[in-house]
């Protein structure tokens, strides 16, 4: 998808609906990542800090 296209904006209904259907949660991706002691390397990989 890339954002800013017609047919994702007339799409992402439909998507959402169906990655819900499919037992998944929509949430941002502050939600996803490690915060506490941890770095994001140059691959885009979380590391614990040691």
């Amino acid at each position: 998808m890339h954002s800013g296209t017609e047919n994702t904006a007339n799409s992402l209904e439909e998507i959402i609906k169906n990655i819900q259907k499919k037992g998944y949660n929509i949430v941002p991706v502050s939600e996803l990542i490690y915060q506490d002691n941890y770095t994001v390397d140059s691959n885009g990989i979380q590391k614990k800090n040691m």
